[in-house]
């Protein structure tokens, strides 16, 4: 690489030094680095068309691409508006040489860094996990709340009607593919079914769940995936591998790694005793009632944006702010909170900074995924 290319990669490092002090500091992420780092990249970018190294179709794709998914892990409630921000320019900043050896979408700078990022920070969570669970001493009680919290039949029915969506969309996106004439690689095919699936989820969300609505959208979908078969007798030995294997990571792992995490890490606060900053652990969802009047219910927090008009609070990494505190602190005095005791369960606030900062760190070190440094010593 050129002189003016470790410049760059020296910037990003700098931006994101800068970066994890003031979000360990002050919890927050200054405009000035992150909008600093996307003017900066954006420049590069353009540099990179007059230097004759890409091309504005390129640039085009990667400003668009990076920040599609730097608003996917803003949506999903993954990283707070400064770090979506501070991961769009960062994308935006690598030179193209980074990831000459790499070809396909394993050179595309912001999957690259997604998987730097993501990957590591599973892991270690899962790690710790791993650990606390087996030096907790009453893992029978924990094991007995988890069947009896998750294998009941509405959830289980909820979990085989989210498969059947799941395998419809993936028929249905692979058809529309091939119909265009883009055949993507086997990675690649399995993100985009994977964001199409949950965009499908956010948007079925706001639907009433009756049976009509079960009726119509499993027919839709069992109706895709057959078509798009080359056989009744092979779609059904496939509905029974994904049914299995559905079944494995996305309703049993899940849940108990979600049971695991809510024992380990929340705790339980005094709406009273509410900080800015806190992040909630759980849903506060406001249900109408026949008479005109209205009851609280606290549900499983997730991690989404995709917040409905009864929603009270949910998890976001932004913690909450003084605003819905002191709405929070209204409705407690108003008796609306007396059946939890007026407490709420908060989970750590996660800085995502100098996590991304490690990413970046593996990027440069490995020159794209970290991973496949990793295959070459087996």
């Amino acid at each position: 690489m050129s002189h003016y290319e470790y410049f760059l990669i020296f910037l990003a490092l700098g931006f994101c030094g800068y970066a994890s002090y003031t979000d360990l500091k002050t919890h927050k992420i200054r405009n000035f680095c992150s909008l600093g780092l996307l003017y900066i990249g954006t420049l590069s970018q353009l540099m990179a068309w007059y230097l004759g190294t890409t091309t504005p179709l390129y640039i085009l794709g990667l400003f668009c691409g990076s920040g599609l998914i730097a608003f996917a892990f803003y949506w999903f409630g993954i990283f707070s508006p400064g770090d979506a921000k501070l991961f769009w320019g960062l994308c935006l900043i690598f030179p193209l040489s980074l990831f000459r050896n790499l070809s396909g979408t394993l050179g595309f700078a912001p999957l690259v860094l997604a998987l730097n990022i993501i990957i590591p920070y599973a892991i270690a969570v899962l790690g710790y996990l791993l650990f606390k669970f087996v030096s907790i001493q009453n893992k029978r009680e924990l094991l007995r709340y988890f069947v009896r919290s998750n294998f009941q039949k509405a959830k289980v029915i909820e979990s085989l009607f989210s498969l059947i969506l799941f395998i419809g969309v993936g028929a249905a996106l692979t058809s529309l593919l091939q119909h265009i004439g883009w055949e993507p690689d086997l990675f690649l095919n399995l993100i985009f079914v994977l964001v199409a699936f949950t965009m499908v989820q956010k948007l079925l969300s706001l639907l009433p769940k009756t049976p009509v609505y079960y009726a119509v959208i499993g027919f839709a979908c069992l109706y895709l995936a057959i078509q798009s078969a080359p056989s009744l007798p092979v779609f059904l030995a496939s509905f029974a591998f994904f049914f299995a294997l559905y079944f494995l990571v996305f309703f049993v792992a899940k849940q108990l790694i979600l049971s695991v995490a809510s024992m380990m890490l929340d705790s339980t606060v005094e709406v009273s005793r509410l900080q800015p900053g806190m992040v909630p652990a759980e849903q506060i969802v406001r249900v109408e009632q026949p008479d005109g009047s209205s009851r609280y219910e606290k549900q499983r927090g997730e991690l989404s944006r995709g917040r409905g008009e009864n929603v009270v609070i949910s998890p976001d990494p932004a913690g909450l702010t003084d605003e819905e505190i002191e709405q929070l602190q209204h409705l407690t005095e108003a008796g609306a909170f007396a059946e939890f005791g007026n407490q709420i369960k908060v989970q750590p606030a996660i800085r995502f900074a100098p996590i991304i900062t490690v990413g970046v760190l593996l990027t440069i070190l490995c020159q794209g995924p970290f991973y496949l440094k990793l295959m070459q010593f087996f």
